[in-house]
């Protein structure tokens, strides 16, 4: 029997494209659940990234989402949008910078040969497209690499001189409020999301009857999500962080 025409590369690139091509996996994230629960964040990349895929002609498929470092390589959120891309649920990933992705040289690095080995998109709202289905298109993106890395840097050293400054007023730091799973927010958010409403109006239901965040604040759909991945992942969407009618 005749080999198949092609390296193997070329013909996983093929099938990939024949399953995934013309969709791609959004990927969302914040440092702290400071920011995820006030809701300038987490939902304003999600906006940010089904806009731009519409603008350039992609369908977006799912969103997936991180409170976390973005030194820290092991993020659940996106080892699951990267899966999704291999399965071929879609061709690549979209991101609102590439700061949110990765902030260290080595681990971006690291992600861009993933994509060209496997004949992935990686798709920026800011810097626009860096790797298209394998291909290298923006030659800047070791400067965009290194300006992450430094900017993770900075944002490590204003940390702990904040804190240095902190204990020398006096201040008790110490675990970061956060809603338990036994709180009746929490117990309320899995009710609301088991019966079928979305992420957004699991949101909306508990600021309308009432119910407040650890720190006091409202609900957004950030925080809903977060909270319920950490007390009842079973109940969030499949897609990540997705607020279609049918997750």
């Amino acid at each position: 029997m005749p080999r198949p025409r092609g390296s193997g590369r070329e013909r996983q690139r093929a099938l990939h494209l024949a399953t995934g091509g013309g969709r791609l996996v959004g990927y969302v994230r914040v440092s702290t659940e400071v920011q995820a629960e006030h809701g300038h964040s987490l939902y304003a990349q999600e906006e940010r990234l089904r806009e731009a895929c519409a603008r350039w002609g992609y369908e977006c498929v799912g969103i997936y989402a991180d409170v976390a470092s973005g030194g820290r390589d092991d993020r659940a959120g996106l080892r699951d949008a990267m899966s999704a891309v291999e399965r071929g649920d879609a061709e690549g990933l979209v991101f609102a910078k590439l700061d949110r992705v990765t902030r260290s040289m080595r681990h971006g690095a690291a992600l861009v040969e993933w994509a060209r080995a496997g004949g992935h998109t990686l798709a920026s709202t800011d810097e626009g497209v860096m790797v298209l289905r394998g291909q290298l298109t923006n030659e800047a993106l070791p400067f965009f690499l290194a300006l992450a890395q430094v900017e993770r840097e900075r944002i490590s050293r204003r940390t702990r001189e904040g804190l240095a400054a902190a204990r020398a007023r006096g201040v008790v730091l110490g675990t970061p409020v956060r809603t338990k799973g036994t709180d009746p927010a929490a117990v309320r958010a899995r009710e609301l999301r088991a019966s079928g409403l979305t992420i957004k109006r699991v949101a909306e239901a508990l600021n309308r009857e009432g119910y407040r965040t650890a720190r006091g604040g409202r609900w957004h759909p950030g925080s809903v999500y977060t909270l319920l991945r950490r007390v009842s992942p079973e109940v969030l969407p499949v897609g990540g962080f997705a607020r279609d009618r049918t997750q």
